[in-house]
C-alpha cells in the first residue's frame, strides 16, 4: 500500500508538471515569433487583436455551456481575485510584449521566469496563506537571481543574442522585463487563489482578460500608425499559442503544483527559447545566454527534486480499504454430549 500511495502521489504531480512544461514550451515560441514580428507591428496592436480573440473564443464558449449569469459570478462573488487577475494579466503581457521589442527573446524570458522564484517566496505568504516553500527552493531562488544578475550584464554589454542594442534600449527592455516578472508572479498566485475556490481553467480565462483589451485597444486609438491590417494574422497567431493554449494548460498545471513549484518549471522556458530564437535570422548565438540557460536548469532541476521528495514526506498517506473477504460460516448449533439413544438406554 506505500507503493501505492507514493504512485498516487507522484501521478498528481505528473498531473501538474506535464501542463507546465508544455505552457513553458508556448511561452517559448511566443517569444521567439513574438520578437519577430514586434520590430515591425507595435506591441499594443498586437495585443489589442489577440486577447481580444482569446476573449471572445473562451467567453462565447463559456455562455454556451454554463450561461451569462454563471459565468459572469465570480466577477461578483470574487470581485478581489477577478479584479486583480486582470491587472496582473494587463501588466504581464503589455510589458513582456515591449521588453521583447528591444530585448534577445532568450534573455527577457530568463528575466521573467527567474524572477518567479524570489518573488513567489516573498509574495505568496502575503498573497495566499497557507503555501509553503521548502529551504531547497529558497537555495534554488538564491541561485537563479546570481544567474538573472550575470545576464542582465551581458545584455547591457553587448553579449546577448542581439548584440549591442545601446545602454538606452537594453534598460528600457529590461524594465519591462523586470514589470513583467512581477506581474506574472502575482499572476501565477492569483490564478491559484481562483482555482482553490472551485473555477476551472475555462471559467478564469473567460473572465480575466477584460482590463488588458481595454488597455490595448486605448493605445491602439492613440497610435500614430496603428497597422490593424498587417497585424490580424499575427494577432490570431499569437491569440493561440501565446494566450488561449498556453494559459488553459497553465491553469490546469496550477490547479496541481504549489506556485513555487510552477515558478521553478517554468525557468525551464529560457533553454527551449534559445534552441528556437535560432529561426530568426537577426539573432545569434551568445555563449553567455546558454551558460546562464544551463545553469538555471540544474538549479530548476534541484528545486523540483526536492519538492518532489518533501511532499511525498509530508503527504498524508491514502487510506487503506480492506480487501472483501467471505462472510464466516454461521456456527452451527451446539449438540448435547449424548444421542437421544444413548439417553433412552440410560433410562431404561
Amino acid at each position: 500500500m506505500a507503493e501505492l500511495s507514493s504512485g498516487l502521489r507522484t501521478s498528481h504531480i505528473g498531473r501538474g508538471v506535464a501542463p507546465i512544461l508544455g505552457f513553458a514550451t508556448l511561452t517559448a515560441a511566443l517569444d521567439v515569433y513574438g520578437g519577430n514580428k514586434l520590430q515591425v507591428i507595435s506591441p499594443e496592436t498586437m495585443a489589442a487583436i489577440s486577447f481580444s480573440l482569446a476573449a471572445v473564443f473562451f467567453l462565447g464558449l463559456e455562455i454556451t455551456r454554463r450561461g451569462a449569469a454563471a459565468t459572469f459570478r465570480p466577477m461578483r462573488t470574487h470581485s478581489y481575485d477577478v479584479t486583480a487577475i486582470n491587472v496582473t494579466t494587463a501588466v504581464t503581457w503589455l510589458s513582456m510584449l515591449y521588453s521583447l521589442k528591444y530585448l534577445e527573446p532568450a534573455v527577457v524570458s530568463i528575466v521573467v521566469v527567474a524572477l518567479g522564484p524570489v518573488l513567489t517566496l516573498l509574495m505568496g505568504p502575503l498573497l495566499r496563506r497557507g503555501s509553503s516553500v521548502i529551504g531547497a527552493e529558497i537555495g534554488v531562488s538564491l541561485g537563479i537571481s546570481a544567474v538573472l544578475g550575470v545576464l542582465v550584464w551581458g545584455s547591457f554589454t553587448g553579449r546577448s543574442g542581439v548584440g549591442d542594442v545601446g545602454t538606452g534600449q537594453a534598460a528600457l527592455g529590461m524594465l519591462f522585463a523586470l514589470l513583467c516578472g512581477v506581474g506574472s508572479t502575482a499572476n501565477i498566485i492569483y490564478m491559484k487563489r481562483l482555482s482553490e475556490t472551485g473555477h476551472s481553467p475555462q471559467a478564469v480565462l473567460a473572465i480575466r482578460f477584460f482590463l488588458m483589451i481595454a488597455i490595448s485597444w486605448v493605445m491602439t486609438a492613440l497610435s500614430d500608425n496603428p497597422e490593424l491590417g498587417a497585424g490580424f494574422v499575427p494577432g490570431l497567431i499569437v491569440a493561440v499559442i501565446g494566450v488561449g493554449l498556453p494559459i488553459y494548460v497553465l491553469q490546469i498545471g496550477i490547479r496541481h503544483t504549489e506556485p513555487i513549484t510552477t515558478s521553478l518549471l517554468l525557468s525551464l522556458s529560457p533553454l527551449i527559447t534559445f534552441l528556437l530564437q535560432f529561426l530568426d535570422g537577426r539573432l545569434r548565438p551568445s555563449a553567455l545566454t546558454l551558460t546562464g540557460i544551463f545553469a538555471i536548469v540544474v538549479l530548476v532541476g534541484a528545486g523540483t527534486l526536492a519538492r518532489s521528495r518533501y511532499d511525498a514526506r509530508t503527504s498524508p498517506p491514502e487510506e487503506e480499504k480492506p480487501l472483501p473477504t467471505a462472510p464466516e460460516p454461521e456456527p452451527e448449533p451446539a449438540q448435547s454430549e449424548t444421542s437421544p439413544a444413548q439417553s433412552k438406554e440410560e433410562l431404561s
